[in-house]
C-alpha cells in the first residue's frame, strides 16, 4: 500500500514543481514526467485500493489486538473494522474512470494543434490579451443596465464571481427595463452598442477593426446569386397548412382540436394555439397570390428547428444563408427542386453559369456568417429590390460560439430593418429570460402547488439541499401599464425533467 501511492505522488509532485517552473503544465512539462503523471495510476490505484483492504483484513484479524479487547468482543470488532471497506464498492471504479478520463483529456491537450489565427467576427481582448467571454459579458450588460441605472452597472463591473452570479444581472437588466417603454428602448440599444463597437472583425490579412466599422466600411469582394425553382404549382393545390403529428399530417378541424388539446395539456400556451387556430382558419395567408412577393431570409437555413421545409411546401420565395459545405446545399436545392412553386435564392462564390454541373454548384454555395458578415449583408440589400424581406434568425451554436452567430445575425438584420424595412423573426433559446402572461405566471404557481407537497419532490429537494424543483415564479414586476411577470428559464430545467418524467405523455413532448 505505502509503495503504490507513493509511486503514485512523487511524479505527482514533480509534474507540479516542473508546471511552475515552465508555466505550462500540459505542453512544457517533460513528457516521460507527464506520462508517468497520467499513466501510473492504471497499475497504481488497483495495487494502493488492494493494498488498503489487506491492511483491514490484517487489522481485523490481528490477535494481540483481539486480546487487549478482551473476551467476547472479537466477533464485533472483526465486523466492525471489516465494515469500513463498503465504501470502496462504490468508490473506487468512479476514481479510476476519472484518472481515465483525465488522462484522455490532458493527452489530448498535448497533441492538439495549435488553433488557427482568429478571423472574422471575434470577442474583444482583454486587459491580458486574451480573448475573455467574461469580460466582453460584464462590459456590455453593464453599458445596457448602466444606462437606465448607473449604481447597477458599477455593480456589474466589479462584481468578482461573475460566473454563478451573472443570472441575477440578467434579471436587474429586465427588471429595469419593465419600468418603461423608454427604459426598454435605453437599455436594449446601449448594449446592443456596446457589443457592435466592442467585438471585433479579423480581416484575412491580420487586420482588425471593431464589429460596427467593419459593417461600415465599404467592400469590394461580392457575391453572385445562385437561383433555383420547384415545379410550377398546381391551382388546385391546397394551401392549407398541416402539422406533423404520430406519423401523419393533421389539418383542418382534426388539428384545431388537438391544439385544444394541447393547450389544456399546457403543452403550448394559450396565445400559440390562437395563432394556429388562425392560420387554420385563413388559408388564404398560405395562397400562391399572398406568397409570391414575399421574400424569407433564412439566417442559418438548414437548422433543424427553423421554417425551411415548411415555407417550401407551400411554394413560398426562400433566400437561404447558411455554411459553405456542399452537403448542406445538396440537401437544400434538392428540397427546393422538388417543392412546388417554391424558389431558392443563395449566395455563389463563383457565378451559376460557369458551374458545369450540380456537384459544382454546391461546391461554391453558401457562406460564412462570422467571417462574410459585411458581404452577406451587401448581397441582401441588394437583392430582390421593391420586394418584402422577412429575416429569421435560426442560426444556433453551442457556448460562445452562439454570442459570436447572434451578433453576426443581429448586424445583418439592423441593416435590413433599416434599409429594406424588413420584418424581423427568431428562434428564442430555451433558457431565455423574457416576460410571460399572467396566465402562464398563475399557471405555474398552481403546478407548483400541485407537485411541491409529493413526496419525490420533497426528498429531491432535500437531497439537493433546495437547488432543485425550486419555485420558479417570480412575484410581479409594476411598470407603466401595470404589472409584469417572468420566467427565467435558466432555473427550469430540473422542473422540466421531474415533468418529463412524472406527468406529461410522451407523445405530447414530442
Amino acid at each position: 500500500m505505502v509503495i503504490s501511492w507513493s509511486l503514485v505522488e512523487v511524479p505527482r509532485y514533480l509534474f507540479y514543481v516542473s508546471a511552475l517552473i515552465t508555466g505550462d503544465a500540459t505542453k512544457k512539462t517533460p513528457y516521460p514526467l507527464f506520462w508517468l503523471r497520467y499513466s501510473l495510476f492504471a497499475v497504481l490505484y488497483p495495487t494502493g485500493i488492494t493494498g488498503e483492504l489487506t491492511v483491514f483484513l490484517a487489522a481485523a484479524k490481528d490477535q494481540a489486538f483481539l486480546n487487549y479487547l478482551g473476551p467476547g468482543k472479537e466477533t464485533v470488532m472483526y465486523w466492525f473494522i471489516m465494515s469500513f471497506p463498503i465504501i470502496y464498492a462504490p468508490g473506487a471504479l468512479p476514481m479510476i474512470f476519472n484518472m481515465a478520463g483525465n488522462r484522455k483529456s490532458a493527452m489530448k491537450k498535448r497533441f492538439a494543434k495549435p488553433p488557427p489565427p482568429p478571423r472574422g467576427l471575434v470577442f474583444p481582448t482583454d486587459a491580458k490579451g486574451g480573448r475573455s467571454t467574461t469580460a466582453a459579458g460584464k462590459n456590455i450588460l453593464a453599458a445596457a443596465v448602466g444606462s437606465i441605472a448607473s449604481s447597477m452597472g458599477d455593480k456589474i463591473r466589479k462584481e468578482k464571481n461573475w460566473r454563478f452570479k451573472y443570472i441575477k444581472y440578467f434579471t436587474s437588466l429586465v427588471t429595469e427595463q419593465c419600468s418603461s417603454p423608454e427604459n426598454a428602448l435605453t437599455a436594449a440599444t446601449a448594449g446592443l452598442e456596446k457589443a457592435h463597437e466592442s467585438f471585433e472583425f479579423v480581416a484575412p490579412d491580420g487586420s482588425s477593426m471593431s464589429m460596427a466599422k467593419a459593417m461600415a466600411a465599404k467592400n469590394t469582394e461580392k457575391f453572385h446569386t445562385g437561383f433555383v425553382k420547384g415545379p410550377d404549382r398546381d391551382a388546385s393545390m391546397s394551401s392549407a397548412i398541416s402539422v406533423p403529428y404520430k406519423g401523419k399530417n393533421i389539418a383542418g378541424q382534426e388539428l384545431k382540436d388537438q391544439v385544444a388539446k394541447w393547450v389544456e395539456y399546457g403543452t403550448i400556451e394559450p396565445s400559440a394555439g390562437d395563432a394556429i387556430v388562425k392560420c387554420v382558419d385563413n388559408p388564404e395567408w398560405f395562397s400562391q397570390k399572398a406568397l409570391k412577393d414575399q421574400y424569407f431570409v433564412l439566417l442559418g437555413a438548414g437548422s433543424a428547428m427553423g421554417p425551411f421545409r415548411v415555407l417550401m411546401e407551400m411554394g413560398a420565395n426562400v433566400i437561404a444563408i447558411d455554411l459553405d459545405r456542399p452537403g448542406i446545399w445538396k440537401r437544400l436545392i434538392g428540397i427546393a427542386r422538388e417543392s412546388p412553386g417554391a424558389s431558392l435564392t443563395f449566395p455563389l462564390s463563383t457565378p451559376q453559369e460557369s458551374c458545369k454541373d450540380d456537384d459544382a454548384m454546391y461546391a461554391v454555395a453558401g457562406c460564412n456568417l462570422f467571417t462574410q458578415t459585411p458581404m452577406i449583408r451587401d448581397w441582401l440589400v441588394d437583392l430582390y429590390p421593391g420586394s418584402k424581406l422577412n429575416v429569421g434568425s435560426y442560426a444556433y451554436l453551442n457556448g460562445a460560439l452562439h454570442v459570436q452567430v447572434s451578433l453576426a445575425m443581429d448586424a445583418i438584420c439592423k441593416d435590413l430593418s433599416e434599409k429594406r424595412k424588413a420584418s424581423l423573426a427568431y428562434l428564442c433559446t430555451p433558457t431565455d429570460l423574457h416576460l410571460i402572461p399572467k396566465e402562464a405566471h398563475d399557471a405555474s404557481e398552481q403546478e407548483y402547488k400541485t407537485y411541491s407537497s409529493k413526496l419525490y419532490c420533497i426528498l429531491l429537494r432535500l437531497l439537493s439541499n433546495g437547488k432543485f424543483l425550486r419555485k420558479n415564479a417570480r412575484k410581479p414586476i409594476s411598470g407603466v401599464g401595470g404589472e409584469y411577470y417572468l420566467v427565467n428559464g435558466k432555473l427550469q430545467h430540473f422542473q422540466f425533467i421531474k415533468e418529463l418524467i412524472f406527468t406529461l405523455p410522451m407523445s405530447t413532448l414530442v
